[in-house]
């Protein structure tokens, strides 16, 4: 439940961004985009790798990170970030971190609340 409550609270952001004047972050968009799918199993595809990421996190790395709750969740989400900047944009063609400072950014807001709240509701 951590997982799917993490990848809803991060897709709000996403939406919400655009009225933020951010620029789009969208990790749905960028599945959809690179696996022809179609939009119901690109929505599946999305929310599973929220929930897989929120296993990983409670399973195997939670108790290895420091300090508890939301902050053991924003570290990690920050790790993810990292990963997704520097190995997982470039190889979908989309530069490193997106390309642009301001989306990495956004990103990183948006994967922050996803771990702040895996995080604290694994511990809660």
């Amino acid at each position: 439940m951590a997982g799917v409550a993490g990848t809803v609270v991060m897709t709000v952001f996403s939406f919400m961004s655009h009225y933020l004047n951010l620029p789009k972050s969208d990790l749905h968009e960028v599945i959809a985009s690179h696996l022809p799918l179609g939009d119901l199993v690109s929505w599946v595809v999305y929310f599973g790798f929220g929930v897989g990421l929120a296993y990983v996190y409670g399973d195997h790395v939670r108790m290895r990170l420091p300090y508890h709750s939301y902050l053991r969740g924003m570290i990690y989400a920050a790790i993810l970030w990292g990963v997704m900047g520097m190995i997982m944009m470039p190889l979908m063609g989309m530069g490193f971190f997106s390309g642009s400072i301001a989306t990495a950014i956004t990103a990183l807001i948006g994967i922050g609340l996803y771990g702040a709240t895996v995080g604290y509701l694994y511990e809660h």
